[in-house]
């Protein structure tokens, strides 16, 4: 059984591909970032950052991906971790009590993050997997009940969960990665940047209401091989990746990727926005690259619409 991701209420859109649940609205396009939103998880073992499979003992991180319109989301958060047995619908109940926890209860900057180790006495023929909930509020603090529970100062919030396989005799899964050179905008070249306006003209430049092809490729040990129980059984990963502007409209909301995929096809084109004013607009993009055994990466672009 593969692990499972949710991030509620946004991305309806891949229930079935990713285990995800929530609400529909026909209305908002699920690319575009017109608010602060969570767009995915990532677990990274402390011996080995690429791994997303602790074992038992080892020390690992869990960390929310969190971005917001105006590139700099703040937020709240309460996490909580736990040993759970897989289930063939929804998400499991906790076995025993969370082995780790985490509360940032004023509105912050810093990383949705939780640090923890997995019990060294943890019992993997019961319990293979671990399984992550909480709360996270965007653009608000958190207030946290004598019983536990917590509620945002403002607004309903997002509620996460992430279950992930625990490393055992199996080879452990390895989070598929973003390289500095895995996007190209229009063919050239696209590195990350810092920088959060379009000022010191490092950025490449598009005229407003025309169209670009943004590319994504990764390196061929990205494609993990996978236990065929059959003949029919894919014998590598394939890569689901989500693509987010919060300015103009993508192609499509995601592209699963294999080894074989043509290049013409691991491309989404995107159209630039019309400007209100003859100033430049930065647009920001954020990427998701996951698995389907809880493997996952983020990375962001960004670009300037000019007149």
């Amino acid at each position: 059984m593969s692990a499972r991701t949710s991030l509620l209420p946004f991305l309806s859109l891949f229930a079935v591909a990713l285990g995800s649940t929530g609400c529909d609205d026909s209305l908002k396009s699920v690319s575009l970032i017109e608010e602060t939103r969570v767009l995915g998880a990532r677990i990274a073992v402390e011996a080995d950052e690429s791994r997303a499979s602790p074992a038992p003992g080892e020390r690992a991180s869990l960390h929310f991906f969190v971005v917001a319109p105006s590139g700099e989301p703040q937020f709240s958060y309460a996490l909580s971790l736990c040993a759970v047995s897989p289930t063939n619908s929804g998400f499991p109940p906790c076995v025993g009590a969370p082995f780790a926890s985490a509360v940032q209860a004023d509105s912050t900057r810093a990383d949705a993050r939780l640090d923890f180790q997995v019990p060294p006495e943890i019992e993997l023929s019961t319990t293979p997997h671990a399984f992550a909930s909480g709360l996270i509020c965007p653009d608000s603090g958190l207030n946290l009940a004598a019983d536990g529970s917590a509620t945002c100062l403002v607004g309903s919030g997002t509620q996460v969960a992430f279950e992930f396989e625990l490393a055992g005799s199996e080879p452990s899964n390895h989070n598929p990665g973003f390289s500095a050179d895995a996007l190209t905008l229009d063919g050239e070249p696209w590195p990350a940047s810092d920088e959060t306006s379009c000022d010191a003209g490092t950025l490449p430049q598009v005229a407003a209401k025309s169209r670009h092809a943004l590319r994504i490729d990764f390196s061929d040990a990205d494609f993990e091989p996978l236990t065929r129980q059959t003949s029919l059984d894919p014998a590598r990963e394939t890569l689901l990746v989500s693509p987010f502007s919060d300015a103009g409209k993508l192609e499509h909301g995601f592209l699963s990727l294999s080894a074989d995929t043509p290049p013409e096809q691991r491309r989404v084109s995107w159209d630039a926005p019309a400007l209100t004013s003859t100033a430049p607009n930065l647009v920001r993009f954020y990427f998701v690259v996951r698995d389907a055994r809880s493997g996952e990466d983020f990375t962001n672009r960004a670009l300037c619409v000019v007149p």
